[in-house]
C-alpha cells in the first residue's frame, strides 16, 4: 500500500535534515566550499525534527546500510550524505522501511494477497495506475522532493525552497517538479 511508515517518514525527515544542514554551512561559510560536508548527529536531528532519538538511530543505520548516509564516530562525528541530493533516489530512501509500495498489495504481484483476482474489474486500470505512479517514483530525486517542502515557519525548511531550487536550478521548485511529470 502507498502509505509510508513512520520509518519511511523519518528517514525523509532525517535525509533533508542533513541535506539543509550542509547547504546551510556551505553559504554561511564559503571557505569549507571543496570542504567535507557537515556532520550531524542523531541527537540534533531528533531535537530539530521533533523525532524519537532511539527510533532515529536505527533509521540512520538502515539509511547507512543503503548506501544514503555516512557515519563518523567520536568528537564531531555524526551522519552526512553519501552522494549529492540529485543523485539520491526517493525510492531508494523509503525502500529499507516498505515490504511494499504500490497502491494496493495485488498491483504488480499477480494474485498474492487478493482471492479476487480472477474477477476484480478493478485490477487491470489499478494495475496500470500503479505502473504510472512507479514510472515517475523511480525518476524522482530527493533534489526534487525536497524542493517541494512547504517552509515552516521558524524551521529549518524557512528558505529550503530557495537554497534546493538554486542549487538544481530552478526558479519554482514545485512548479518545475510538477512540469517535470507532466503535472503542469
Amino acid at each position: 500500500m502507498l502509505k509510508l511508515s513512520r520509518r519511511s517518514e523519518y528517514a525523509l525527515m532525517a535525509v533533508q535534515h542533513i541535506a539543509l544542514v550542509q547547504l546551510t554551512a556551505d553559504e554561511e561559510q564559503p571557505e569549507r566550499t571543496g570542504a567535507a560536508p557537515s556532520r550531524v548527529s542523531v541527537a540534533s536531528m531528533a531535537q530539530a525534527e521533533q523525532i524519537p532519538q532511539p527510533l532515529l538511530a536505527k533509521v540512520m543505520q538502515q539509511l547507512k546500510r543503503a548506501g544514503i548516509a555516512h557515519s563518523t564516530k567520536g568528537v564531531g562525528g555524526g551522519y552526512q550524505l553519501a552522494k549529492p541530493l540529485a543523485h539520491i533516489m526517493f525510492l531508494d530512501v523509503i525502500s529499507p522501511f516498505e515490504e511494499q509500495i504500490g497502491l494496493v498489495e495485488c498491483a504488480g504481484d499477480g494474485d498474492k494477497g487478493c482471492d479476487r483476482s480472477d474477477c476484480c474489474s478493478l485490477r487491470d486500470p489499478i494495475t496500470t495506475l500503479n505502473t504510472f505512479l512507479m514510472a515517475h517514483l523511480k525518476h524522482l530525486t530527493m533534489a526534487d522532493f525536497i524542493a517541494m517542502s512547504t517552509p515552516r515557519s521558524g524551521g529549518m525548511l524557512q528558505t529550503c525552497d530557495a537554497k534546493i531550487g538554486a542549487r538544481i536550478g530552478a526558479k519554482n521548485s514545485v512548479e518545475n517538479h510538477a512540469n517535470k511529470f507532466g503535472h503542469g
